[in-house]
């Protein structure tokens, strides 16, 4: 019987084989990414598992050294592949001056769409310098993360070309950075004259004071396309708030969420954002956690621009947009006020007709002893009354019915009620102007 080649034994036997070869091998394949490698290891080939382009990340599990970033892009190079996402996150970098200078000159080839570098406080002035000459080139960067890092404005004024020129930015990072202060943010407004179709904006934690929001309120106004700003953690108390009010009073301002948690705010630049919010109709979230000035007074003012409790017409009235309202952790808020707050936020999820009718119910619950219905359009009351009744039941409607004054005061039924039909004083509701002679019952009988 002739003997087997390799290719006919059975799978267990070719493993037997090559593991007694003396030229066998013995390496396991280890996924590439953080691990150097010859440059023409199959490992690179993950990579490239799937079509269209590629995305880099880089974790905190293994150092990063330079060289096997830069023979991933000469792979996707080789390969005519455009970078769509690169991320260093948390990385420990081995040699972050010379990854640095690396980034900067290679990723102008790329096309990069996404670039998160966060989390690493060894990136200073002197990286961020090195990644200028990408930034102020490219044209399709849309995401730009830098936050948790330690550099300052003079940085920032180095890559001043890009946010001036790059026209397609539209979330930039640069959180958790108390270096970048009021002169990184003047820096950063220059955004304005770029045109750019930002649309998040986050500085949380950069050191900001009143001077610094000065600088954001003029992109707030002048950039449409905005719809995040997030600035806790920053001390620009009363003055600073009361500059992002006067920027969201503006027609111009799209605004949808504002993060203003731990700014030392107090009662006096509340009541000038209560304001600002009453006309406001974009603004969906606001967010002012843990600031202890903030009393129950300035936190009933700001309630009441969104359910003001006055009477029907002015709940109906108030800003139903604002549905995220949280005042959470602001130690000196009455319990009442921030059970109502709860209770407001509930209708985070709901349409505007469904926020509307919560926020009625919720009042119609409030009054024992019916709602006074004077002064709206009586085309609308058979409406109200209907939902009135099906909210809090028949004894409830009569209650309501009584508390309206017009159908009591301006009219005068005959006393023979069995002559009165009903479509002709259905009718008479309907009129504009109603006065005892003109809004009398159209019957035999004559007013008295």
């Amino acid at each position: 019987m002739p003997p087997m080649n390799e290719a006919m034994m059975p799978p267990r036997r070719q493993y037997e084989n090559q593991q007694s070869s003396p030229a066998a091998t013995t390496e396991m394949p280890i996924p590439a990414c953080n691990l150097p490698r010859r440059q023409n290891s199959s490992d690179d080939d993950l990579l490239f598992l799937h079509p269209g382009p590629v995305d880099l990340i880089y974790g905190a599990e293994t150092p990063l050294r330079t060289d096997v970033v830069a023979r991933h892009l000469s792979s996707v190079r080789r390969r005519r592949k455009r970078i769509n996402h690169l991320s260093l996150l948390g990385s420990e970098l081995v040699n972050p001056k010379g990854l640095f200078k690396l980034l900067g000159k290679k990723l102008k080839k790329f096309n990069v769409k996404e670039l998160a570098i966060n989390q690493i406080p060894s990136m200073n002035n002197e990286e961020l310098i090195s990644l200028a000459p990408f930034l102020n080139a490219t044209k399709t960067l849309k995401i730009l993360d830098l936050s948790g890092a330690r550099f300052d404005a003079k940085a920032l004024q180095e890559i001043l070309c890009f946010f001036m020129k790059n026209p397609s930015l539209e979330v930039l990072v640069l959180g958790d950075n108390e270096c970048v202060g009021d002169e990184g943010a003047t820096v950063v407004s220059s955004l304005q004259e770029g045109r750019a179709a930002l649309r998040t904006l986050s500085m949380q934690g950069c050191g900001l004071g009143s001077s610094g929001v000065a600088s954001i309120s003029k992109v707030l106004g002048s950039c449409p396309s905005l719809r995040m700003l997030e600035l806790s953690n920053n001390m620009i108390g009363d003055a600073g708030v009361e500059l992002l009010a006067e920027s969201i009073k503006s027609q111009s301002c799209q605004l949808e969420f504002l993060g203003l948690n731990s700014v030392e705010v107090g009662d006096r630049g509340i009541l000038v954002l209560a304001d600002a919010v009453k006309t406001n109709r974009s603004l969906t979230s606001l967010s002012l956690q843990n600031n202890r000035g903030i009393t129950s007074f300035g936190a009933a003012h700001l309630l009441k621009s969104t359910y003001n409790t006055q009477s029907l017409q002015s709940v109906l009235a108030g800003n139903h947009i604002l549905t995220n309202l949280n005042i959470r952790g602001c130690s000196r808020i009455g319990e009442s006020l921030l059970k109502l707050a709860e209770d407001l936020l509930s209708t985070q999820a709901m349409a505007t007709h469904q926020v509307i009718r919560f926020k009625v119910s919720k009042y119609t619950e409030k009054k024992g002893n019916g709602i006074v219905l004077e002064g709206f359009d009586p085309q609308l009351l058979p409406h109200i009354l209907s939902f009135v009744a099906q909210a809090n039941g028949l004894s409830y409607l009569f209650q309501s019915i009584r508390s309206m004054p017009p159908l009591h005061s301006q009219y005068e039924l005959p006393s023979k009620v069995e002559e009165v039909k009903s479509n002709d004083f259905l009718e008479s509701l309907k009129t504009p102007k109603r006065t005892k002679k003109a809004d009398a019952v159209r019957t035999n009988t004559k007013p008295q």
